[in-house]
């Protein structure tokens, strides 16, 4: 499996190329600006962008998507109830980053939970996870999860914007996370890399939940 993480922008967003190998198809998660970095990974490991996914609609994650998908010719993948933040001519979810989509794709798909997409030979699982934003999903693949702003290593994502909520963000990981095999890595939208099983152990947001101390 081919996986490089870039991290861009002001707020130090993940952003994911996935694809089964080089020289195949591709999948771009969050791309937070900066484009050109993103198609140098792309070229340069001779990769075709197919699929534009996004975790959520704030700017830090879909700054993005629409010269990405203008250059490529990729489809854009969005939660409906976080779509207007393609839509619109100001991102309605922009958070603390006051930011506007430079360019709106004009290729939208919507997610559903259950929805399955391949990446070449890959397949990932779309995860309905709100909490973060209302329409925030996580893309599982067995052993990796991409869960944009939901989990971060020793913390979750911020419930106090727009759409957000505590209890939602609590019951999405309990309900879809949860019961993953511990050693799937957890690929957060900020900060580094960390395990289900590491989270469980130590995360103080998710002691609570069932089994959480153990």
């Amino acid at each position: 499996m081919f996986l490089e993480r870039l991290v861009l922008g002001m707020l130090g967003t993940n952003c994911f190329v996935l694809a089964e190998r080089a020289g195949g198809e591709a999948a771009v998660i969050d791309p937070a600006g900066e484009v050109r970095k993103i198609i140098s990974v792309l070229k340069k490991n001779e990769l075709r962008c197919g699929k534009i996914l996004l975790t959520h609609g704030h700017a830090d994650h879909v700054s993005g998507c629409g010269p990405l998908s203008e250059a490529t010719g990729a489809t854009v993948y969005i939660h409906p109830l976080d779509a207007d933040a393609l839509r619109s001519i100001k991102n309605q979810l922009v958070g603390l980053t006051g930011r506007v989509l430079a360019t709106r794709p004009q290729r939208i798909k919507h997610l559903s939970h259950g929805d399955r997409l391949e990446v070449g030979e890959l397949e990932l699982e779309v995860l309905h996870t709100p909490g973060h934003t209302l329409g925030g999903v996580s893309f599982y693949l067995p052993g990796h999860l991409f869960c944009g702003d939901l989990i971060f290593a020793g913390s979750i994502g911020r419930t106090d914007l727009k759409g957000g909520s505590l209890q939602a963000l609590l019951q999405a990981v309990e309900e879809h996370v949860w019961d993953l095999p511990g050693e799937t890595v957890i690929h957060p939208g900020h900060g580094p890399e960390t395990t289900l099983e590491r989270e469980k152990r130590s995360n103080p947001f998710l002691i609570g939940l069932r089994g959480g101390r153990s």
